[in-house]
């Protein structure tokens, strides 16, 4: 596939985000009074982030971009900070569902090495406004895919194993495992990938997990029941 059908390509996935923060406002009604109604803020914050991203790229708005010293426009700190809020609150909805307490003192210990760490990156290893986080993205995802394995074996240990297909944070689970696992390899020297002839294609793999994290966001709030 050649950069520009991966471009458009690449144009589907704020709208598979848009379709799942909209679905997810419609059935907002079956979790209105859960820590999933965070995950529906989550939704709508990365929608809006997206579509603001597009809408100053194209519209060449120097106010909300930053330039090097070529003269080449970067929009990467609204990735970078989306990158922060979205592991802190994943984090902290998983932190309200687990009840094991050795679950939740280990995601503890994540959120606060996660901000150290982030801290760490910005301030000595990358520059914020010029390059793609890529320690915090690995580790961050690491450390969210041990969260979701935690969750997915308080499941099992529970009663509410013989109806997992209705509970709503099964099915974001699912969604965020299949994402985190797949595209850690594409965090590992993201900047340096970037500027390789051909690589880009590579990339629609990223694309297409994303998609279909948030179609599967779609079918959750859809399919399951009422918290």
């Amino acid at each position: 596939m050649d950069n520009i059908s991966l471009h458009i390509f690449r144009y589907f996935v704020p709208f598979a985000e848009l379709l799942a923060a909209v679905v997810g406002t419609i059935f907002f009604y079956k979790y209105k009074h859960t820590y999933l109604k965070y995950f529906l803020l989550l939704l709508w914050y990365i929608t809006l982030t997206e579509f603001t991203i597009w809408y100053v790229s194209s519209n060449n708005i120097n106010a909300l971009l930053f330039f090097d010293e070529n003269g080449v426009q970067f929009n990467l700190w609204f990735y970078n900070l989306l990158e922060i809020v979205t592991f802190i609150t994943l984090y902290s909805i998983y932190l309200k569902a687990i009840k094991t307490e050795k679950y939740k003192l280990w995601i503890k210990i994540f959120i606060i090495s996660f901000i150290i760490l982030t801290i760490i990156n910005w301030y000595i290893l990358q520059s914020f406004f010029f390059e793609m986080a890529e320690l915090p993205a690995i580790v961050g995802s690491i450390f969210l895919i041990i969260i979701v394995l935690f969750y997915f074996i308080e499941l099992l240990k529970s009663d509410k194993i013989v109806a997992f297909h209705k509970i709503l944070l099964f099915w974001i689970s699912v969604g965020l495992l299949l994402y985190y696992s797949g595209t850690i390899p594409f965090s590992l020297k993201f900047n340096d990938y970037m500027l390789f002839p051909g690589i880009h294609g590579l990339f629609l793999i990223n694309t297409i997990l994303a998609i279909t994290m948030y179609l599967i966001f779609t079918f959750g709030f859809i399919w399951s029941k009422k918290e």
